[in-house]
């Protein structure tokens, strides 16, 4: 009994950790993060465009988006440890038509 129940007790401890460890906010600079929005409706909502979670890490490159019409991404943004811009920092948008 004294071994299921230290056996618990690990298993315990292990999933406890798993909800407590804090995500380290990374301070990378300088990120390129593609609109998941682009071509959907709703595109133009602010709530969509201010929403970090709506935005999808592809790398330190340009986007290579011209135009005017519709935001296709952000550039030159600081990392919010999740794979998703921190709009608290500087970025630059990115249109395309």
């Amino acid at each position: 009994m004294k071994k299921y129940f230290g056996f618990f007790v690990v298993l315990l401890a292990v999933a406890t950790s798993a909800f407590t460890v804090t995500h380290k906010k990374a301070k990378l600079v300088g990120n390129s993060y593609s609109y998941d929005m682009y071509g959907l409706p709703g595109q133009d909502d602010a709530a969509n465009i201010n929403n970090p979670a709506n935005y999808t890490l592809v790398g330190t490159g340009s986007l290579g988006c011209i135009g005017s019409a519709h935001r296709c991404g952000v550039e030159d943004a600081t990392d919010d440890g999740f794979n998703h811009p921190d709009f608290t920092k500087t970025y630059t948008p990115k249109d395309r038509n």
